[in-house]
């Protein structure tokens, strides 16, 4: 779940020709462990941020990493958000799911006076830990947001409850030129009207989709790290087409018989974890969409709706049909 942030991050101190090797100190996390998909506590989160502040002396480098974060490159959420109707929907979606990414931080949505807020505290943490937090977030929403957002559409004003850096052009270049700071609390604002913008590559179907499996991402927590947890989450995270066992093994950076030899020792096959997922998915879309059965089968990976029917009929002894009908 974390694994994009880190990555970015570690990015983004290498550009500064920083050593990364200090970054995971006191965190239970190894280097290594990048090459993996992580989902961290909010401690090992905070303890590594911390790392990070400390090693670029730069009080603004959460404003530079949330800069840094590409809507596109962020799996399956970045595919809940594009999908997304309106921009006021898709706003919603990246602070819940920011929410959920960076747990020491409290994010709501406010309605004031014709402007939609977007208010982050996290009083408990060091005011530096708290502060880049607050950046790297309102950064990030604004690099999202330049993607969904034709330019000039809506207005955007941002205030910030410290004191003015000495150099306010990094600020103005991301918020515009009516940035304030010393005010009265930390609130990036938007016109309420410009929220009803309509998205470009809004889809209903696939934003439904997506949202789904970024909750069932979401409710699974923190892993303990077994390889089935890993693949069940790299099959979750592909979007329409689940990738093969190769792929997979690829993906965790080992070898496809070493993949399936460590599902093994975990009592597992690749292809059970697969139908497992695919059935858990076709039950969802069964029952909470309007997709047809070929829609469905489609998704899934299936050639036909033949395939789908004959597998789903043997993964429950029932047809699809007779699930779908005992929900109406």
């Amino acid at each position: 779940m974390h694994s994009y942030y880190i990555k970015t991050l570690t990015n983004v101190l290498k550009a500064r020709q920083a050593d990364v090797t200090p970054l995971f100190n006191n965190s239970g996390i190894q280097q290594d462990d990048l090459t993996k998909e992580l989902s961290l506590t909010a401690q090992q989160l905070d303890t590594i941020s911390t790392n990070a502040i400390k090693m670029s002396h730069d009080p603004q480098l959460g404003l530079q990493l949330g800069a840094s974060m590409d809507i596109s490159s962020q799996g399956i959420f970045g595919y809940a958000i594009i999908t997304s109707t309106t921009i006021g929907d898709a706003l919603k979606l990246m602070v819940r799911y920011n929410k959920a990414l960076m747990p020491s931080v409290d994010v709501k949505m406010l309605s004031r006076a014709g402007r939609v807020e977007v208010l982050i505290k996290a009083p408990h943490l060091p005011s530096s830990l708290e502060r880049f937090y607050i950046e790297l977030l309102y950064a990030a929403i604004m690099r999202s947001g330049r993607t969904l957002i034709p330019k000039g559409r809506t207005s955007v004003h941002v205030e910030f409850d410290y004191d003015a850096p000495y150099d306010k052009t990094p600020y103005q270049q991301l918020f515009g030129a009516k940035v304030k700071f010393n005010g009265a609390r930390s609130v990036l604002s938007f016109d309420e009207a410009g929220l009803d913008l309509g998205i470009a590559t809004a889809n209903l179907v696939a934003r439904d989709i997506f949202r789904r499996q970024c909750d069932r991402l979401l409710s699974r927590g923190t892993r303990t790290g077994m390889v089935s947890e890993r693949v069940q989450e790299v099959l979750l995270q592909s979007g329409t087409e689940f990738p093969n066992s190769g792929q997979v093994a690829k993906q965790l950076h080992m070898s496809e018989s070493t993949l399936q030899r460590r599902l093994a020792a975990e009592g597992h096959k690749f292809q059970a974890l697969l139908d497992q997922l695919r059935n858990s998915l076709a039950h969802e879309y069964l029952t909470g969409t309007q997709l047809s059965i070929n829609e469905i089968a489609a998704l899934l990976g299936f050639s036909d709706a033949a395939n789908f029917r004959r597998a789903f009929k043997r993964w429950n002894n029932r047809t699809p049909i007779a699930v779908r009908s005992s929900k109406t």
